[in-house]
């Protein structure tokens, strides 16, 4: 009886001691976690705020629901995790659907997205453009790193504009 006893506190005390390894060693590190919304965030002038670039590039895409519904559209605008596509396809927010960018020198590029807003419900008078915003939910490494290209040309594009003296 003594024996088991001591076997089970063994047992315990070897699983408390990994557990603990575990949580102190993988735990998330400074630059993992994610800076809350504070006073002074909030204060900051909202020029010092770095937002993140948008490009206007036109590329002709194809939307895919799941219940097998296409549209031919446009991308109208994107940035790193987000766009905003030129349709007048109805789609209710949160559906997620398979997208085909239609590039002008590259292969077409497969990517999952979302909706998350539209303005498919305001009368054609009251917006500049009628479509969906979309959020990238499945974008893999080539989609990620044409996004990138495309932002960073643009940005060395307006950077170059700015430096030629008028």
């Amino acid at each position: 009886m003594q024996m088991a006893w001591f076997m089970t506190m063994v047992i315990f005390t070897v699983a408390f001691f990994l557990i603990f390894l575990t949580a102190y060693f993988f735990r998330p590190k400074k630059d993992d976690r994610i800076i809350p919304v504070n006073p002074e965030r909030e204060l900051m002038d909202p020029e010092e705020l770095s937002l993140p670039h948008r490009v206007e590039p036109n590329w002709p895409a194809t939307i895919e629901t799941s219940s097998g519904k296409t549209a031919e559209v446009s991308i109208a605008s994107i940035t790193h995790g987000s766009g905003f596509i030129a349709s007048t396809m109805k789609l209710p927010i949160g559906e997620k659907f398979q997208l085909t960018i239609h590039l002008p020198d590259r292969p077409p590029l497969q990517v999952r997205a979302e909706v998350t807003w539209s303005n498919l419900h305001l009368p054609i008078e009251k917006v500049l453009k009628q479509g969906l915003g979309i959020r990238f939910i499945g974008a893999g490494e080539d989609a990620i790193c044409l996004i990138n290209d495309t932002l960073t040309q643009h940005a060395m594009a307006i950077k170059a504009e700015e430096s030629i003296p008028s």
